[in-house]
């Protein structure tokens, strides 16, 4: 009662403004929350149609079909007159170990 006599006083309706202001954090919350979720699902798939969904190009598989047999290929030479040789890697970790046992 002595709310309603505040209110003829004053012509401030305290607890509906009170309310009110409540509720427009709750709703504003509210949406922040939505615009949120959106925002990381939009990041979920973009991050997976670029990781996980992409296709590769053939100039990529060509290089990398390229790359693997210059490693895995024979013994060649890089620079003869400075005695530079390609190897494979197991096979030159070979060549070390016996060259340590004599």
């Amino acid at each position: 009662m002595a709310a309603a006599d505040n209110d003829k006083k004053t012509g401030f309706a305290t607890s509906a403004v009170v309310l009110s202001g409540l509720a427009v954090i709750v709703f504003v919350y509210a949406i922040s929350l939505f615009v949120q979720g959106g925002f990381n699902a939009a990041v979920s798939r973009e991050y997976q149609a670029k990781v996980y969904d992409a296709e590769f190009s053939g100039d990529l598989v060509a290089a990398e079909a390229t790359q693997k047999d210059i490693l895995e290929g024979p013994v060649r030479w890089l620079d003869q007159e400075q005695g530079v040789v390609a190897m494979p890697i197991e096979q030159a970790m070979a060549r070390v170990v016996e060259s340590g046992k004599r």
